[in-house]
């Protein structure tokens, strides 16, 4: 009877696919009974590794009343190890040394298994036991409330730290985070995913097999760590990401610029000049338009100390000035590729795409808002993206989408090449040819100019140091392409 048993579990087993392999360095299945070593009835005191990598985890207190115990058929008809609070699994350190680590724990709470504490653990590394796992370079996934919930798909992604040792359903250290519920699986790999559909890959793995919704992340992702290879520039006339034209790019020269000219194209490009309804700029930079000039083939867009007049310092305008360079005609889905560099100094640098001209369409694409030299060295390295809508039809609540990318160098050290790809269906911006965060495009459907500026963050990189100015934003080229069947 028993051999029939393991075979129906294992004929089971095997319509069930498997998550992708590669970095995968903890693989813990609940629906998996060869994978545990069970005593009593169910009570699991090692719960095996099936990434191969043998880091098999271990019972914390086998004098505990009541241990995890397996429960089959729990979970869309797939067995579970199921938490009572009072004891859980310790896994030994992964990886010392400091990189990137992606979890995936699909858990849930029944309403008999409700109460303990208000934070419960899924997922602890503690390499630095002196801390909690809330101090880098620890790290973990809570649950942060004692009511049932449904089955979830609990994802953390972070970049710089060791993995382990480690715990499942409980902080390494103390007794007082054991989690009351389910644990159906837990995957964790040893690096970033690629994009957001590899991402996605272990996400649907996950929701097909647990009957549990894909997560919000799933709509974006941000890479996490250095960009790897980076394509080389071969045809100037496509975009640095699709050197093999994939998309069937064609230039928009209406919007398309390579700055070598002794003067911007006044029928191309407006410049911001303090006059009529044109934006001033950020208080207390006003933004001048002797502040954007040409000059070695480069758009150059200045942030200054200097003396302004009296009427614009009655408006709240004192001591500084910038500038806001923008396109005359508007476009939509394409690919916007700059070559610049971010001045070094907190003033920002920010290449970005906006249309406010109507009450009830107001929107913005941030392609960066670079803080170059900011009191933050760390600060310095954030690659910052977003993407607002400030009013719709009938409808006027702020709605942003954004991220951050933690670079490896200091975004103002020199050129680097920035795209964005907006499609109907996806928004991408792209770093050196590589992609950096992927979104989906749920509000974005609108003509938008092209913006390039600097303005006074005070309240986010900084009061500039008065020393780093004159600082310059320089921008080489913005080109612009469509693909072909648009």
């Amino acid at each position: 009877m028993l051999l029939v048993l393991l075979l129906l579990s294992a004929g089971a087993n095997a319509n069930i696919p498997r998550p992708v392999a590669d970095g995968l360095v903890l693989w813990l299945d609940g629906n998996d009974p060869a994978s545990m070593t069970l005593e009593g009835q169910n009570q699991v005191v090692r719960w095996l590794d099936k990434s191969g990598k043998g880091n098999d985890v271990v019972v914390d207190n086998r004098a505990a009343t009541t241990l995890p115990t397996r429960v089959d058929n729990a979970l869309n008809g797939h067995g579970v190890v199921r938490f009572s609070g009072t004891a859980a699994f310790m896994g030994q350190a992964i990886r010392t040394s400091k990189g990137p680590v992606t979890v995936f724990v699909v858990s849930r709470r029944l309403p008999e298994q409700a109460g303990g504490k208000a934070w419960q653990r899924l997922f602890s590394s503690r390499p630095q036991l002196a801390d909690n796992d809330n101090v880098a370079p620890n790290f973990g996934i809570s649950v942060q409330q004692t009511t049932a919930y449904e089955p979830a798909l609990a994802l953390l992604e972070t970049s710089d730290v060791p993995i382990g040792p480690f715990a499942v359903a409980r902080n390494v250290v103390g007794t007082s985070e054991i989690l009351r519920g389910d644990i159906a699986e837990v995957l964790v790999y040893d690096r970033p995913f690629s994009s957001q559909e590899e991402r996605r890959n272990v996400f649907e793995y996950l929701a097909q097999k647990w009957a549990v919704a894909i997560p919000q992340q799933v709509d974006a992702w941000t890479r996490v760590g250095p960009l790897g290879p980076t394509p080389t520039h071969v045809t100037p006339d496509l975009p640095l990401s699709d050197q093999a034209n994939a998309g069937g790019w064609k230039r928009d020269t209406r919007l398309s610029d390579e700055f070598n000219g002794s003067a911007l194209d006044a029928e191309r490009w407006h410049v911001n000049n303090a006059t009529g309804t044109d934006s001033l700029g950020r208080k207390p930079a006003l933004f001048l338009p002797e502040n954007a000039k040409l000059g070695n083939g480069n758009l150059n867009i200045t942030f200054r100390k200097q003396t302004l007049p009296e009427k614009y310092v009655a408006l709240g305008y004192k001591d500084y000035s910038s500038a806001m360079v923008r396109t005359n005609e508007r476009g939509m889905y394409g690919y916007y590729e700059a070559r610049a560099k971010p001045m070094n100094s907190a003033g920002s640098s920010a290449f970005w795409l906006a249309w406010t001209g109507l009450p009830d369409n107001a929107t913005e694409i941030d392609i960066f808002e670079i803080g170059g030299k900011t009191r933050n060295e760390a600060f310095d390295r954030r690659y910052n993206m977003n993407a607002h809508v400030w009013a719709r039809p009938q409808n006027d609540q702020h709605l942003s989408s954004g991220s951050t990318w933690i670079a490896p160098w200091r975004l103002a050290n020199t050129f680097h090449v920035y795209g964005f790809d907006w499609q109907p269906e996806t928004l991408r911006w792209y770093v050196d040819g590589v992609l950096v965060r992927e979104a989906k495009n749920s509000y974005w459907h609108f003509p938008m100019q092209i913006v390039f500026d600097s303005e006074a963050m005070w309240d986010w990189f900084g009061v500039v140091d008065d020393a780093d100015l004159p600082s310059v934003f320089r921008i080489d080229y913005v080109r612009v392409w469509t693909r072909s069947e648009q």
